[in-house]
Order: structure tokens, then sequence, then C-alpha cells
């Protein structure tokens, strides 16, 4: 979980002050690789701008219409398993476009669903629920384009790639057994916590205290079971259906913008070609070793196109990363302070912690 966020019964959950900081401290990392690639492989402002601008903007749009589909999905998702009665959904828009500005800054990309749990408890979800259906949305984000960076692990393979194909069919699918095995498996056979974690912790913490936390962790593991379990349900499948869908329709928002820019550097591929490009780079990137992925996303792209299609271009490359990546942090950037100041009251009595009111 983030550091410092806490998720309470109350109208409140908090994040720390130093949030700020180290989101901003992931803008500037990543920025900083898109700079010093465009450097050391000898991109110029002219060599971007000889791609057009009208390649870029479009790239851009594309990009951030990703953006509208992740509302639209995070809201069917969460009207269709919160359950009765229906949680207000007043700050929903903003409380998803921040929490992807988290997920986009910080190592691990399913870090943002933290954001969104907290803020579905705060609205009155109850807390398993609102854990599964956290993790539901980025299930769905992993398995769709896991799927995708398999079929493009086969053509690579295909074309004679086999290092780069095999390389993402492997990742892909240690991701898809990693998620499974957090989500699908507890789901089916549920989770138990060890009474021996209540004997260790009594010496630590003392008895009461461990007993407390040993009772939350046993009916919070014991909804979050039931809670995932229900989403298999026959009545839920069409929710499942639409978040599939929606989930499919903003991948290949990803896949044109890689299409627009290649296309503008003389790479004629089509859009499911650009899209199994971009999911199977994408995947690589999945690794939690730079902040977005920056530079192994760069490089990885680089590998791919050139032992695919013998095709090399830092300048489309550079040009890609900044309307994908670029463009979404700042634009997921400015609705995270936002988010931030419209959400947030120092309390005299905690200058240290802010409290989030969504």
């Amino acid at each position: 979980m983030l550091p410092g966020l806490t998720e309470k019964p109350t109208d409140e959950f908090q994040l720390p002050k130093s949030v700020k900081k180290w989101v901003a401290l992931g803008l500037v990392l990543t920025t900083s690789v898109v700079i010093g690639i465009s450097f050391f492989s000898g991109v110029t402002l002219s060599d971007l701008t000889k791609l057009g601008y009208l390649a870029f903007g479009l790239a851009a749009a594309a990009s951030a219409a990703r953006l509208l589909v992740q509302i639209l999905r995070f809201r069917v998702i969460t009207l269709g398993l919160a359950g009765d009665p229906k949680p207000d959904l007043g700050g929903l828009a903003l409380t998803r476009v921040a929490s992807e500005f988290v997920s986009l800054s910080t190592p691990a990309t399913s870090m943002g669903v933290f954001i969104r749990t907290a803020w579905l408890s705060h609205k009155g979800v109850e807390g398993g629920r609102s854990v599964s259906i956290g993790y539901f949305e980025v299930l769905i984000e992993v398995y769709v384009g896991a799927g995708i960076a398999l079929i493009a692990a086969g053509y690579a393979i295909t074309r004679g790639a086999v290092a780069i194909g095999s390389t993402i069919a492997v990742i892909a699918v240690v991701l898809i057994a990693g998620y499974t095995v957090v989500f699908i498996v507890p789901a089916l056979r549920g989770i138990k916590v060890p009474h021996g974690v209540f004997t260790i912790a009594s010496f630590l913490v003392g008895g009461p205290r461990a007993n407390a936390l040993y009772l939350r962790a046993v009916v919070g593991s014991h909804n979050f079971s039931v809670s995932a379990r229900a989403i298999a349900r026959k009545d839920n499948l069409p929710v499942v259906f639409k978040a599939v869908g929606l989930t499919i329709i903003e991948d290949f928002l990803a896949g044109t913008a890689l299409w627009l820019v290649l296309n503008a550097a003389g790479l004629k591929i089509d859009l499911f070609s650009a899209t199994l490009a971009t999911f199977g780079v994408g995947t690589i990137a999945q690794i939690p070793i730079s902040i977005g992925g920056a530079a192994i996303q760069e490089l990885s792209m680089q590998s791919f196109l050139f032992s695919v299609y013998g095709f090399s271009s830092w300048a489309a490359i550079v040009l890609w990363r900044i309307a994908a990546y670029q463009v979404l942090l700042l634009i997921t950037g400015i609705v995270f302070l936002q988010f931030y100041r419209k959400a947030t009251k120092y309390g005299p009595e905690s200058p240290k912690t802010t409290s989030i009111d969504a």
C-alpha cells in the first residue's frame, strides 16, 4: 500500500504530505530518461518536428482518450459490483484519473489501485468488496494486455525475432500466473490467516492488540474472498464483459498512438500490428525496476521494431513516448494536484498527515 495511506470506516481517509514529493520525483526521473535517450541517440527537436505536429497531436489525443475509457470502466465496475445500496459516485472521475498518475509515476503500475480502494471504502463500500473491485480492474487490464502480448510474442517469433518474442511470452505468462494466484485462487478457495500470526504478534504488540489485529485480518480476508468469488457469479458476467470490452478499446487507443507516429516516420503498419507492438513492449516494462517503465519501454520498442520490421528510428520512439506517456503524466499530474488540493484539509492536530474527502 502507499506509505501512509489508511482506510477508515468514517468520513475520511488519509494521504501523507510526502505523496506530492515522491510523485514529483517520478515525474522528474521519467522525463530525464526521455531527455537522456534523445541526447545519446542524437535526436534533435528538428527530428521530432519533421514527423509532424499533426501526428503528435493525434497520438497525444488518442492517449488522453484512454483516460475517459478508464473512468467509464471504473464506473461500470463500481456500479456493477459494489452491491446495494449503490455508493455515491461523486468524485469518481477525479479519483480515477488521479490514481492513474500514481500508477504512472511509480515502479509498480498497479499502485493506483490503493487510491481507488481507499476511495471506495470512504464511499461506504465494505472493505473486502472495495479491495476486490480495485484488484478486479487491475486483473482485467493485466489479462487483456498479457493476452495481446502473447499474440505479439507469437508474431515476433514467426518473423524471426525469437529473443524479443520469447522474452515477451515468458513475462506475459508470469504476469497471468502471478495475478491468478493473487486473485483467482483466493476467490475460489478463500484466504485463511494462520493463527500462528496471532501468537507471533502477541509478543510484539501485546495480546489484546494482536487479537484485535488478527480478528480484523480474518474478517477482511473472508470478506475479500467472498466478494472476489461473487464477481464470477452469472449475474455479474455482463459487468465482466463490459469491462473487458472497454479494456480492449483502451488498448487499441494505446496502439493508435504508436501507429500514428510510426506511419509518420515511414513504417507503414496496420493498427492491429501497432497494438501488438505496444503491448508486447509494455509487458516487458511491467518488470518493476524503473518508474513508468522508463528506459525499458524505449529500448524494448527499438529492439522490437528492429527485430520484427527491420525499422530503426529513435526520433519516432521518443515522440511516441512523449505522446503516450509524458502527455498522460502532465494531464493526470494536474488532476492529481487538483484532487490533492480539493480533498485535503490540514488539521492542527495532525500537521504531517492530510485528510482527503474525495
